[in-house]
């Protein structure tokens, strides 16, 4: 969400919702200091879930309060337990059904799950989700484009929705082959490409070439395909993601193929590296939301000779519309591109 839409959000929580002092709220993919700070000053404790690693880093930075406390696990581990939940509608359909099932699960009886976003967000798709899987979801404030609605909790026990596929909360597993070899990666929702392997990826390994690389940094590594590859065939690999989600699914695709060469943590970037390394690798992102957007992207690049040896290589892949190459022709001493079809591209930056 934009900052924009994030105040519109928590205003209409806000104006739409009450807490006691005994109680204990849940807040997930909760980006807002207003609002975190405002329930934090009624209610009895709050709890902060968000699959983004920076947005925690921040809020942990800019909220002091004794009765908030921010989770690296993305979702509640116990049930039963809250009386509010307010989550924000997040970027992906099946993450947000993760979202809405995790947090009715953490509901006492009794208690209701808040639902706001945009309309153009997806607020309206789950919306209707939360009404076919809790019988209830009433929309209760409209303002500039977003909705709020409530769910109330009067079961103990809800099924899931058999058309909505596998519980989206638990990691499920997937063969892999490529050019460096056979791999079993753990995936699940809220992962970019969680449920096939992405063109993209596979096109850059299959026109990666290591040379004589030793070290390795996967650069928003996902559920871990590349770094998981390329472990057998190099000294050390680092594999770090911004999504909370995708290291917790890296971790496991290393442990599953049983690779002792590797490191995983989550990083905004290279915010949490502290390595130089002679290769790094990536098929970064270039959306927010629904959005298009590759400011991050010119970071990963413009500050990647910091994180290089001298002679090392940034290796990319990227839509085939997405313009890159000044940037690495500027940043970089010798800048190429390696390989091109009708979808993406692979870029080679030395230092």
């Amino acid at each position: 969400m934009s900052n924009n839409s994030i105040w519109v959000s928590t205003d209409l929580v806000l104006a739409n919702t009450k807490y006691g002092d005994d109680e204990t709220i849940l807040i997930m993919s909760g980006d807002s200091v207003d609002l975190i700070e405002a329930v934090a000053d009624v209610a009895q404790a709050v709890h902060v879930y968000d699959i983004n690693f920076n947005t925690l880093k921040r809020l942990r930075h800019y909220i002091r309060k004794d009765n908030v406390d921010f989770f690296d696990t993305v979702y509640p581990s116990e049930q039963a337990i809250y009386n509010t939940a307010i989550v924000f509608v997040p970027k992906g359909r099946d993450f947000g059904r993760a979202q809405l099932w995790s947090a009715m699960q953490s509901l006492k009886v009794g208690g209701e799950l808040y639902i706001v976003g945009p309309n153009k967000g997806g607020a309206k798709s789950l919306i209707k989700d939360a009404t076919q899987a809790f019988g209830n979801c009433q929309v209760l404030d409209y303002k500039k484009s977003h909705r709020v609605a409530v769910s109330t909790k009067n079961e103990t026990d809800y099924r899931y929705p058999s058309d909505w596929g596998d519980i989206p909360t638990q990691m499920t597993h997937m063969p892999i082959v490529t050019s460096f070899g056979e791999i079993e990666v753990a995936t699940q929702a809220g992962v970019f490409s969680w449920q096939e392997f992405d063109d993209g990826t596979q096109f850059l390994l299959d026109d990666l070439v290591l040379r004589d690389a030793k070290t390795v940094l996967d650069m928003g590594c996902g559920y871990g395909v590349i770094g998981a590859s390329l472990a057998n065939h190099v000294e050390q690999v680092t594999l770090v993601d911004n999504n909370l989600l995708a290291i917790q699914c890296a971790q496991v695709t290393i442990e599953r193929n049983s690779i002792t060469n590797a490191t995983v943590l989550p990083s905004n970037i290279y915010s949490e590296i502290d390595d130089t390394f002679d290769l790094i690798v990536m098929n970064p992102p270039f959306h927010r939301g629904f959005e298009v957007v590759t400011n991050i992207t010119h970071k990963m690049i413009e500050q990647a000779p910091a994180y290089l040896n001298e002679g090392g290589r940034l290796v990319l892949v990227a839509n085939e519309f997405l313009k890159y190459e000044q940037l690495m022709e500027e940043t970089f001493k010798q800048s190429t591109m390696r390989a091109k079809n009708n979808k993406f591209k692979i870029l080679e930056g030395v230092v």
